[in-house]
């Protein structure tokens, strides 16, 4: 089902309900100040708490709870907390950042030439401009020069790479030293990583059921593996030290809940 906004147009029957599951959940809704638009909102939970990382959004920008939380890491590993919002940071920062997600920020980074995104696709070759700053971009091989960012930035993404090691090892290769890949994924804090799919061979052969994930672009993509605590050993070795941010109580001013995320260090 469709996210419920007041800006996105949708047929009668899914605005319809979308506009009950927010009704149903009004004790959830909280007032806050989004810090990706700067807006003071109610953000709506959609599905209750335990569905709020994802579907908790602010009707102003249609950001979740997991990408306000995404940016207040940058804005803290930035040394820009003082902008307090994504927008007003688009309009000073110098550092180069590479954002895997071409929707949410790309409005309020459209006149700043240090800030590029992508999308996958196979319509174009890897490395084409789409738009102005979009590029198509394979994360196991990507076309940017070594050193190219101060900030990676990738939401969800991972556990639909085939060989996400060499995805890693790329991050790596275009990031600057001291920068981070700041990201999110499905995670298991209590135990090693769940592989889904064996991509040993060149075909997909699946261990477990299928299990897909809904893309906004691409529909319903694999999920090769749910990453567990191993992951920090296979991040070090490549030359990565990461730390895990978690939500605080502090962070639910800006819409914030059961969310965590990644802070990989070159």
């Amino acid at each position: 089902m469709e996210l419920f906004t007041f800006t996105k147009k949708l047929p009668k029957e899914e605005f319809k309900n979308s506009f009950i599951q927010v009704f149903k959940n009004l004790k959830y809704h909280r007032f806050g100040k989004c810090n990706v638009c700067g807006n003071l909102t109610i953000f709506l939970c959609q599905y209750g708490p335990d569905a709020a990382r994802d579907y908790m959004h602010c009707p102003f920008c249609i950001s979740s709870s997991r990408k306000r939380h995404v940016a207040s890491v940058v804005l803290k590993y930035s040394n820009s907390a003082r902008s307090k919002s994504i927008k007003k940071f688009a309009k000073k920062t110098t550092l180069d950042i590479y954002n895997t997600d071409k929707n949410i920020w790309k409005k309020y980074f459209h006149n700043n030439h240090h800030y590029v995104s992508s999308i996958f696709t196979e319509e174009y070759p890897f490395g084409t401009e789409i738009e102005k700053n979009v590029f198509c971009q394979d994360l196991e091989a990507l076309t940017f020069s070594n050193e190219s960012f101060d900030i990676v930035i990738t939401e969800d993404v991972f556990e639909h790479i085939r060989n996400y090691k060499k995805a890693f090892n790329e991050i790596y290769r275009v990031l600057k030293k001291g920068g981070v890949h700041i990201f999110t994924i499905p995670f298991l804090f209590y135990q090693e990583t769940i592989v889904r799919v064996d991509t040993s061979t060149e075909n997909d052969v699946n261990i477990l059921p299928p299990e897909y994930h809904i893309d906004r672009i691409r529909g319903k993509i694999l999920a090769y593996r749910t990453f567990g605590i191993d992951l920090f050993k296979i991040l070090s070795d490549i030359g990565f030290s990461t730390i895990v941010n978690s939500n605080t109580l502090e962070d639910s001013r800006y819409g914030i809940y059961n969310s965590f995320v990644f802070i990989s260090k070159k």
